[in-house]
Parts: C-alpha cells; sequence; structure tokens
C-alpha cells in the first residue's frame, strides 16, 4: 500500500480504467484447468438498440452469477453477441436513406439496399456492446457472435433444410398477422394488445326472399365487404329455420349462406355473427369447416382493394367512416353502442394489426411443443421461480405453427429455390449451383426472409460453432453445451425460450439449459411500466453518470426478488451510492493503519479478543449466506446480506471497537487489529465484488498490485472463524449497548455527554464481561462510570432503566435532566401501550377468534399481548422509580 488514497471515491475514471485492464489480461476467458463448468449466454440485444433498464437489470443479474461462479472456482463461459433484428433495422435504414436521399428500398433494389444496412451495422452496431461494457459486464468478448454471422447462417440453413426437408415447414395460405405499416406478416407474439375505445355497430342483413332481417353487431363495418357467410347457432330457437337459406350482404349485395356454427355465443350480442375469413382467426375457422370462400379486402398498405368498390382505395379508418354513411342512408345502420375492446398493434409500429390471408412459410411445432413441455414437467429444464412456467404452460400446450416467413429484405433469407426449367423446389444447405433433378442453373430464391427469432432460437447451439465441427472444437462445444442457464424477462418467454427449447432438444435431444431464471420489469418509483408514450424511461448510462455503476448494480440487485417487478426510485440509488462511500471512508479510516508492516491476510485466530471472534463468526454466516442466495438466484437476499455485514456489523460495531486499540500506544495490539482488519476488508470486498465489481477492485489494488480480485476465490464458511459462544456473549453486549444508547436518546442527552449507570445481574459470567469490555462502554455508549450489584440490590430512584433477558441498566436522572418532563413523558408512552394491549387481550378473550384464527395467528397474538405486558412493566417501573 505505497500509494495515497483519494478522498472521495469518484466512479467514472475508475470504472473504465477496469474495465480496459479486465480485458487486457482476460480476466473474463474460461480457466479450462477447472473441472466445475458454468456456461451462459447473453439474450442478444438488438444491433440497434440503446440501454435501457431491462438490460441493466438483466445484464447486472448475469454478470453477479458469472463472477461468483467465476471466483467459486468453475470452468466460467458467458458468451455475448447481438441480434439482427430484421424489423427494427430494416425500419430505421429505411427512415435514414429517405431522409438524407429521399430515396426508398426498391429505388436502390435488394443487394445495394442490404449493402447499406451492413455499412450501417459496421459503423453502428458495436454502440450496444460499449453501453454493455459500461455496465461491467464480464463475458468473452472472443465468443462474440453475430445473428447474421456466417456461423450462425450456416446453423439457419442447415436446421432449415433439415426441417423442410422433413415436411414439418410447408408453404400455406391462411391468416396471419399483418403490419401494414412494416408490409409484412409478423408473429402472435409480437402483437400487442392494447384497450381501445370502439364502438359496436348494429346493421341489418337482409334475408333472401323475405322480408326477414338478422341484426348484426360489427366493431368493423367495413370489413362487411369481405363477408362470405351470416354464422348462427345451431341450437338457437330464433334462428334455427333459417340456416340453409342466404343473406344479402348490403352494400356490395353479395348473396351469402347461412350457416349453424357453435362457435357463435347464443348470449353475445344479438346471436348473428357476420363471417369475415380473410380478416378474422375465428371467422377463418368456420370458413374451413363451412368450406367458405375467403375474400381478401386488403392492399398490402392496409387500404382497401378492388373488391370493396364502395370504398376502393381508403384507409381502414377512411373506410369506416364512409362504410357509416352508406349505412345510414340506406337505413339498415340500426344502433350504435359504445365498447371497448382489446385491439392488436404491432410490437415495432405500433400500428392496429390486420388479420390477412396471406400465402407464408410455417414450421409445425405440434410435435417439439409436446416434447418441450414434456422437458419442464420432468423437471429437465426448470424455471425460477417456479410460477414462470405456468405462462411457458399457456403456449405450449396449445401452439399454433409458426409463421417463419417475413416480407423483409434484411435477415435469413429463406433457403427455397426453385427451378424456372422444371418448377421443382428445394431447399438446400449451401448456396446452390443448379437444380438437382434437371440440373438446370435457372434457379430463383424464395424473396422472403424468416423471423428474427429463428436464428435466436438456435442460439445456444450456433454461439459455440454448431454446425462446423471445427469451430465446435475451437469453441468447446462438447464442455459448454447444454448451458447451465438462461436469464431473462418474462415477456420473451413465448419468443425466445419456448423456440430455443423446441428447437435444442428436436436437434441435439436435449435441453438448452438446466435453469431459466425469469426476472420482472423494473418500473418507476409509481409503479408504471416505462415507456416512450409515458416518457418514464430512464436511461441507465444516465444513472451511471450520475451515481455510478456500482451503486446502479446494487440497486438493481437488492430490487430483483422473485416478484414481477419492483419500482425503481432515483433515491434507491442515491441509497446505494452512500453505501459505497461508506466502503470507501471506512477504508480510508483503517488505510493509514495498513501501511504499518501487517503479516499474512490469513489471520491466526490464536490470543484474539471476542468482538474479533464475533466479526469473524458473523464473516462466517455472511459468507455462508452470499454463496446460498446465488446459488438460488435470490440477488436481493445477497444484496441484503452483505450491506447488513458492512453496515450493521463492521462499521457500526466492529469499526468503532477498533478504534481504541488503534489509537493505543501497544505496538504489538495496532499490528494485530490491523491484520485482523486488513483480512476483514479483503474478505468484505470478495464477497461484494459480484455485485458491486468497480470500487472492490479499486480498492483491492491498493492491497495488491499484481493480482485482480475478479480472480480471487470467493469466500465460503470456515469451521476456524466459527465462535459461537463468544458470539452470543458479544450479541448480549451489542444489545446492551444498544440499550443503553436508547436510553440516553430517550431522556434527550447530548452524544458527547458522559454518563453514570448501575447493572444489575445474578449472572457472573455477564457481570465479569461487563467488567472486562467496560472501555468499550466509555468508547460506544459516554459511560464514564459503571455499578454492578446483584439483582437483589436496591434499585436507584429517579431513573430511567431498560433490561435484557441478563441485566437491567439503569441511569440515574437527577441532575441530568427535568425529571418532571419525564414522568409526563412516561405517562404518554404508558397509555399508548395500554391501548395496544388493551385490543390485543379482547382477541385473546374472543372466544370465537381464537377458536377459529389459525395456529400461527394464535400464537402471535399471545406473543404480541405478552411483550406489550413486559413493555409496560417495565414503563410502570420505570415511572415508580421517578415518582
Amino acid at each position: 500500500m505505497n500509494r495515497d488514497i483519494e478522498k472521495n471515491y469518484d466512479p467514472k475514471t475508475l470504472e473504465d480504467k477496469w474495465y480496459k485492464i479486465w480485458e487486457e489480461r482476460k480476466a473474463f476467458s474460461p480457466d479450462k484447468k477447472k473441472d466445475k463448468v458454468f456456461s451462459i449466454i447473453m439474450p442478444p440485444p438488438n444491433v440497434t438498440g440503446i440501454l435501457h433498464m431491462g438490460h441493466a437489470l438483466n445484464t447486472t443479474c448475469q454478470d453477479v452469477l458469472v463472477r461468483h461462479k467465476r471466483m467459486s472456482g468453475y470452468n466460467t463461459l458467458w458468451i455475448p453477441g447481438t441480434d439482427h433484428a430484421g424489423i427494427a433495422t430494416q425500419a430505421k435504414v429505411e427512415k435514414k436513406i429517405f431522409k438524407e436521399e429521399k430515396k426508398t428500398k426498391h429505388d436502390l433494389g435488394r443487394e445495394d439496399f442490404l449493402k447499406r444496412i451492413w455499412e450501417w451495422k459496421e459503423e453502428h452496431g458495436d454502440e450496444i456492446v460499449k453501453q454493455l461494457k459500461k455496465l461491467g459486464a464480464s463475458c468473452d468478448w472472443d465468443y462474440e457472435t453475430f445473428t447474421m454471422d456466417e456461423g450462425p447462417n450456416k446453423a439457419v440453413r442447415k436446421v432449415f433444410t433439415k426441417l423442410y426437408n422433413e415436411g414439418l415447414i410447408y408453404k400455406d395460405k391462411r391468416i396471419i398477422n399483418w403490419d401494414t405499416v412494416l408490409q409484412s406478416a409478423i408473429s402472435d407474439a409480437e402483437v400487442e394488445y392494447k384497450e381501445v375505445k370502439g364502438k359496436f355497430y348494429h346493421i341489418h342483413y337482409q334475408v333472401e326472399g323475405s322480408d326477414e332481417v338478422l341484426e348484426v353487431a360489427t366493431t368493423r363495418p367495413e370489413t362487411l365487404f369481405g363477408d362470405t357467410a351470416v354464422a348462427v347457432n345451431p341450437k338457437d330457437p330464433r334462428f334455427k329455420k333459417l340456416i340453409g337459406k342466404n343473406a344479402i350482404i348490403p352494400i356490395c349485395e353479395r348473396v351469402v349462406p347461412i350457416v349453424g356454427d357453435s362457435y357463435v355465443d347464443m348470449e353475445l350480442g344479438t346471436g348473428c355473427l357476420k363471417v369475415t375469413p380473410a380478416h378474422d382467426f375465428n371467422d377463418f375457422e368456420i370458413g374451413k369447416r363451412h368450406d367458405l370462400e375467403v375474400i381478401n379486402i386488403l392492399h398490402p398498405d392496409g387500404k382497401l382493394n378492388q373488391h370493396a368498390k364502395a370504398v376502393e382505395g381508403l384507409s381502414a379508418q377512411a373506410a369506416r367512416k364512409k362504410t357509416i354513411e352508406i349505412l345510414k342512408e340506406k337505413e339498415i345502420l340500426v344502433d350504435v353502442k359504445e365498447h371497448k375492446h382489446q385491439v392488436g398493434h404491432g410490437e415495432r409500429s405500433d400500428s392496429v394489426i390486420e388479420p390477412m390471408v396471406s400465402t407464408q412459410w410455417f414450421l409445425n411445432v405440434q410435435d417439439m411443443a409436446k416434447k418441450s413441455l414434456q422437458s419442464v414437467k420432468k423437471e429437465k429444464m426448470n424455471f425460477v421461480p417456479k410460477q414462470w412456467e405456468n405462462t411457458f404452460f399457456g403456449w405450449m400446450k396449445e401452439p399454433r405453427d409458426w409463421c417463419l416467413s417475413r416480407q423483409l429484405w434484411w435477415g435469413h433469407r429463406i433457403p427455397v429455390y426453385t427451378c424456372k426449367t422444371c418448377e421443382y423446389e428445394f431447399s438446400f444447405e449451401s448456396e446452390p449451383s443448379e437444380c438437382p433433378k434437371c440440373q438446370s442453373r435457372t434457379l430463383i430464391q424464395d424473396p422472403d426472409v424468416l423471423d428474427t427469432w429463428f436464428s435466436s432460437g438456435l442460439w445456444p447451439l450456433s454461439t459455440l460453432g454448431w454446425p462446423v465441427q471445427e469451430e465446435m472444437d475451437k469453441k468447446g462445444f462438447d464442455t459448454y453445451f447444454p448451458n447451465t442457464m438462461l436469464i431473462t424477462a418474462f415477456d420473451i418467454i413465448f419468443f425466445w425460450v419456448a423456440r430455443m427449447s423446441m428447437m435444442n432438444i428436436k436437434l441435439m435431444n436435449t435441453v438448452p439449459f438446466k435453469d431459466v431464471y425469469i426476472h420482472g420489469l423494473v418500473r418507476d418509483k409509481q409503479g408504471r411500466k416505462m415507456s416512450k408514450s409515458l416518457g418514464n424511461g430512464i436511461n441507465p448510462l444516465d444513472l451511471i453518470e450520475q451515481y455510478g455503476c456500482d451503486a446502479m448494480r446494487f440497486t438493481l440487485a437488492n430490487g430483483c426478488g422473485f416478484n414481477r417487478g419492483f419500482n425503481l426510485d432515483p433515491k434507491l440509488i442515491e441509497s446505494s451510492r452512500n453505501f459505497m462511500n461508506k466502503i470507501w471512508n471506512a477504508f480510508r479510516f483503517i488505510s493509514p493503519f495498513l501501511r504499518r508492516k501487517v503479516g499474512n491476510y490469513k489471520i491466526s485466530t490464536r490470543d484474539i479478543d471476542i468482538p474479533t471472534k464475533w466479526i469473524l463468526t458473523e464473516l462466517n454466516s455472511t459468507a455462508h449466506l452470499m454463496n446460498k442466495h446465488l446459488e438460488a438466484y435470490r440477488f436481493d437476499e445477497a444484496a441484503s446480506t452483505i450491506y447488513s455485514f458492512v453496515y450493521d456489523k463492521f462499521c457500526s460495531w466492529y469499526l468503532e471497537l477498533s478504534k481504541p486499540v488503534l489509537y493505543s500506544d501497544d505496538q504489538a495490539i495496532v499490528k494485530k487489529r490491523a491484520e485482523i482488519l486488513r483480512f476483514l476488508f479483503e474478505e468484505l470486498l470478495k464477497l461484494l465484488h459480484p455485485i458491486s465489481p468497480f470500487i472492490t477492485e479499486e480498492i483491492w489494488s491498493y492491497f495488491y498490485e499484481d493480482r485482480l480480485i475478479i480472480n480471487q476465490d470467493y469466500p465460503v464458511l470456515r469451521q476456524e472463524y466459527q465462535f459461537d459462544h463468544e458470539h452470543e456473549k458479544m450479541a448480549h453486549f451489542i444489545e446492551l449497548v444498544t440499550q443503553i444508547r436508547n436510553l440516553r436518546a430517550s431522556v434527550g442527552l447530548k452524544p458527547k455527554e458522559q454518563i453514570e449507570l448501575e447493572f444489575f445481574t445474578d449472572d457472573k459470567k455477564t457481570a465479569e464481561f461487563i467488567h472486562e469490555n467496560r472501555h468499550y462502554l466509555e468508547s460506544l455508549a459516554q459511560v464514564k462510570k459503571g455499578t454492578i450489584h446483584n439483582k437483589d440490590a436496591k434499585r436507584p430512584q429517579k431513573s430511567t432503566m431498560a433490561t435484557t433477558s441478563l441485566v437491567e441498566t439503569f441511569l440515574p436522572l437527577e441532575g441530568l435532566i427535568d425529571i418532571a418532563e419525564e414522568v409526563a413523558r412516561l405517562n404518554k408512552q404508558i397509555d399508548k401501550v395500554k391501548s395496544e394491549l388493551e385490543k390485543v387481550n379482547k382477541k385473546i378473550q374472543n372466544k370465537n377468534f381464537m377458536d377459529r384464527a389459525p395456529e400461527e395467528v394464535v400464537l402471535e397474538v399471545r406473543t404480541k399481548a405478552k411483550d406489550f405486558q413486559t413493555k409496560l412493566d417495565a414503563l410502570e417501573a420505570n415511572l415508580s422509580s421517578l415518582e
């Protein structure tokens, strides 16, 4: 320790300094000599993205575990990467090009447009990586993977071709979610449902050849141009006779059948349902059952097409308005009712999603989903907390086939080719040069790209070099696959976890990871989800700039329990920053003493005092709990445990108890205490390092210039530091000092005002212990004189007192305070305790309550009554002594 220590801890310069050193010294690389393995993949953030609090929480959780495992003797690999984010990236670059050049992607053509995206990626794609490094992410950047790299592309082509050849990937014309802004199909999981104020429009449909009409209610009257039937429940006596007859669709005058279908709810609405197979998922199924015509009335951009002549060329909203006007003119709009309902919106575009029949590529996931479901039921893959498996089951029990194709240019292009000569269609792992059937070289590749989640579903495999054996050997595939675990948010259980599970079981006959830890959402201090519309988002980099990364990470870990989320108040981060300052200041206090020659930090436990045995036992307990909580993914409990040790044990008690020792003239005991303090501080830093890596590495460097804390062994429980008997004695002493401090505070004494006490105990060892540690009472509670009596001795008059199980402590007040004021205060407290005791006693006297209440509640009530009575007795005794 030859360097001067800065007065204040300044994280800004130190964080970048230490991250650079870690990278230069390859501190994040796995130690392949170690037998135990821990491997984890980073959920790849979008290459277009900027850091948000969800990233910060996710990265913190992963890094805490990775650093803990690395220090616990594991061959630890954390694989980072980024996702090409097909929709988001293409939209971003399209917008940029149009803004700067007033050109569309069609003006450039596919090849040039993709070239522009790659250029943008090379220029801006590492921004998110730089931000992850600011969070302290200790992943092995040598393994960094991009989902459009050559390796993942080979994996995608191999898997697609395999599934295609097995008949699991197929092309079909069916109803899908269509985003009219992106002009692409999107998956069910990419649709967000929002509550919208709408209306139910009640319209009369004429029954052909009669004066009878059917009243139909719809929220989307403009879709009537695609109606190809009216459905009623076959058991509905009102309409049963009409089944088999025809109805006339208003405006377009199309004649359609009236069909009977049990899907129609007789109690809901009018009991008559307009059926639009091309633009409603349920109607599509009705259409299949009754072989109905499917009429698509929309262009890809969402405007009405030639099948809706009366409103052709209008947007959906404008078409709705025009349709309503026409219906009013025809006097067949009979009622309009206000109605709130859930409407699907595109996750990326935020536009209203249009169900639309379209020809797309699909993956049959039925068998894959069953096997994936069983893997969780048989606990081959475990969700933590366990309740999240229900979300997983909800999708896996009734999965829809996965719509794979997207009408985009950026992404993994679907490896399906059609021969122009013989029209043979095939899929090929590599780029084919000729038709395998007729050897013609005139091949056309499918223009669509794959859903981004297809490549993400292969992430545990492709990041480790699969399917190229040479790359797999190089990256240690057999060592690190399957991964040990995954950490992710609950909102992508459908998107990602389910896909990885299905794909890996299908391809490798094993789950991709043993555990899936699901963390909650970070909400604002009012409990609202952070969003652009509310303007309540918090940029983690701003928090790092203001408070430091360690403080932010500690706050996130402290809030990350088994919950759906936690509310982030900047005041919490301020509190964590104060905690970092507490550690820094504690180190600054002890550092001058550590400049003296100190011995080996593995201290001897011979001839150490009771406070030291107590703190070593507390350290042991903290090490045990930290390991236990981190193994169980209880980040909140781990943070709380180390906080309590630092604040409540080390700083509040042991440092205070050490001050008289450190300022002693006896250099031998100063040296010994300095050795102990150094050992304790080193262990403290190692315990805290996974959560707050930067400050711990900085302080550690004052101890050792040649070794990093990131590579040290994590503390564990050690029997040689376990002193249960002395720990119990010290606990009584702390209780005693606390009570003396409370006595002082209760009568308003100034901090430096010295007092005299009288102790009453029949326990000889307690009496000896108080006597032996009288100097601590002076330094900790300003006790200038104390007298120890047996319990049968007379108590002093006009005193205030406190009691523990072993000793009564009296503080004579005459000459210290105004006795009359103290009597009034005690009377007020007595009235309050009597009131509380009366409430509890009423419950105990209520036979009905006591008979029906659970056993633990009865026990709690009786305990409260006993505690209140004890407190009342002490207060009354106190009052009696004053009077």
